[in-house]
């Protein structure tokens, strides 16, 4: 039996003259693993459909031979293809426009691994026994507010802003490790799952419900995919459609049976070397069988006792910096209550609970305690999280990694931004803000900061511009004297 089967096709759709997407499906390196991507390009009639077809070749030429780990490979071939769109966008003045948005991923039902990077307002999706789950997060302002409930799916769908987008492919000249650029992550890939990639042209028409009634349907990929594209074009076909399906149909691994349904405790592994056997010892009076098995009971105990008093000696006597890693190793992000079981990690940090919450409330402020955080990657502030909060003791930014330490706190939104009792301590900037930010900040300090606040405006020509910095109320900041 094929351990994978896959699908994909692209429509122009209803209103649209030429088709700017692309998409790929195809087995790579085995016939348990196969390269997918729905790649939709931007930029009109001025080479959208060119950046795509770049994108394509790129990702397909980089994926070809296996060299190390499958997600550093898949975000090395995106930051290859988007350098090779902006090389031809600068050769080319009239391409200077082009881009695209992409999903793309590798999934291997071997190893029932899926990983995935994904930069625009494409989408991927997993769907397992009934439940339609939204893997990647819309990099667009539309997308922000809908992932953080501020807006609901209908009201998202009819959005008239619903196609900016505030990343793209090819734009410029990129790094695999700049920040803001790459969503990337590692899930499973379990034996009945279906994989859904698909570009705007599908979710602007039709809702996830849609989506999971067709795959619901007892067909095969070709036609859900056909049924799907279908759909979006009776909706109105807006804008070009591109749908990727890839199911994992290896067998599920039998669970072991326990011989008495009674018994609730799970089976024991079966030990590679056989129990040694026991020979009942003799004495010169009565044996007491019973007596022995007890004392040995008792004695089993007192070591288990003993040794967890030692494990809580030794945790309660470890130091702060072992505690609990607030942040982990990838950048924030918004995510669906859904996309809950997708995490790799078995437990969620305690900071990352905190971002969940201020992502999701109406005032989008985050509350911390009077704690130590150590970042890994700079904070980002954007229109789902506008002000940071710390504790009356003061909650203290430092970095995980001196090594690394550019910079805190990054903001990225046009509006106001309140910082609150914060010390930002060991960074090479502690605050990079964007044009249009209106900065506040009560009780905020700066401990061996080269840069406090810096200002950062991305465009590289000006034909005729003011550039105004402004500190207002100073008179009750003060800076602290060296030592």
């Amino acid at each position: 039996m094929n351990p994978f089967l896959i699908a994909g096709q692209t429509n122009v759709g209803q209103r649209r003259k030429n088709n700017q997407d692309t998409f790929i499906c195809s087995t790579i390196w085995s016939e348990s693993s196969a390269l997918l991507a729905a790649i939709d390009g931007v930029g009109g009639y001025a080479g959208g459909d060119r950046a795509a077809a770049i994108a394509k070749e790129s990702i397909e030429q980089y994926m070809a031979t296996p060299n190390g780990d499958p997600l550093s490979m898949l975000r090395e071939a995106v930051v290859f293809a988007n350098n090779q769109i902006n090389a031809q966008r600068e050769q080319n003045p009239q391409l200077a426009q082009m881009c695209c948005v992409l999903t793309t991923a590798v999934a291997d039902s071997r190893t029932q691994k899926l990983y995935f990077v994904h930069v625009g307002d494409t989408r991927l999706y997993r769907y397992r026994r009934g439940i339609l789950e939204k893997l990647t997060h819309d990099h667009s302002m539309v997308g922000v507010r809908e992932d953080a409930n501020e807006l609901t799916e209908a009201e998202a769908m009819q959005h008239p802003r619903r196609n900016e987008i505030l990343r793209e492919v090819g734009s410029m000249a990129h790094r695999v490790d700049d920040p803001d650029f790459l969503e990337s992550g590692e899930t499973d890939f379990l034996p009945g799952d279906l994989l859904l990639l698909c570009s705007d042209g599908l979710t602007d028409m039709i809702t996830q419900a849609q989506i999971q009634s067709v795959l619901d349907q007892n067909l095969s990929l070709e036609k859900q995919v056909t049924e799907l594209i279908g759909l979006a074009n009776k909706q109105g076909g807006n804008d070009n459609i591109t749908v990727v399906l890839a199911q994992n149909t290896t067998p599920a691994t039998p669970q072991p049976v326990v011989a008495n349904s009674t018994d609730q405790t799970l089976p024991l592994k079966p030990s590679s070397k056989p129990a040694p056997a026991i020979s009942p010892k003799t004495t010169s009076g009565k044996t007491e069988p019973a007596k022995r098995s007890l004392t040995g009971f008792w004695i089993l105990i007192g070591l288990v006792l003993a040794g967890t008093i030692a494990g809580l000696v030794w945790y309660q006597n470890q130091a702060p910096s072992q505690s609990d890693p607030l942040v982990s190793d990838n950048p924030p992000m918004v995510s669906d209550p859904a996309d809950s079981t997708q995490a790799i990690a078995p437990t969620v940090s305690r900071f990352d609970s905190l971002l969940q919450t201020a992502y999701r409330s109406t005032d989008h402020r985050l509350m911390l305690p009077a704690d130590t955080v150590r970042l890994t990657q700079p904070l980002l502030l954007t229109d789902s999280l506008q002000s940071i909060v710390g504790a009356t003791g003061l909650t203290v930014f430092v970095p995980a990694d001196t090594a690394q330490a550019q910079v805190a706190l990054r903001i990225t939104r046009s509006g106001p931004v309140d910082l609150q009792n914060l010390i930002i301590s060991g960074f090479k900037t502690g605050i990079e803000t964007s044009p249009g930010t209106k900065l506040h900040l009560s009780k905020v300090s700066f401990r061996n900061v080269s840069q406090p606040v810096q200002a950062v405006i991305g465009q590289d020509t000006f034909r005729d511009a003011v550039i105004v910095v402004t500190l207002q109320n100073q008179t009750d900041s003060s800076k602290t004297p060296p030592r």
